[in-house]
């Protein structure tokens, strides 16, 4: 049996799929927008966009995008933050 790689256009792919859509309730929904990567190839994706603080796994399983360098909302939302 074969194994699937995650490659350098599926990592791009779901970044761009983060951006546009900045949360998912669930790894399955993910998987539902995206069609064609395998769910391993996924988990590889997902654990490699949390490593890099791109993306976080909340507590209910959720998952969002939270890379503020592109993210314009969040840019806004960050800048009216209270300072602690």
């Amino acid at each position: 049996m074969k194994r699937y790689e995650a490659t350098l256009k599926d990592l791009i792919k779901i970044q761009s799929i983060f951006k546009d859509n900045i949360e998912f309730e669930s790894k399955e929904q993910i998987l539902r927008k995206i069609g064609t990567v395998k769910e391993s190839v996924l988990d590889e994706i997902l654990k490699y966009l949390k490593s890099n603080n791109k993306i976080i796994e909340n507590h209910d399983k959720s998952w969002t995008w939270i890379y503020a360098a592109d993210n314009e909302k969040l840019k806004k939302s960050f800048s009216r933050a209270v300072k602690l």
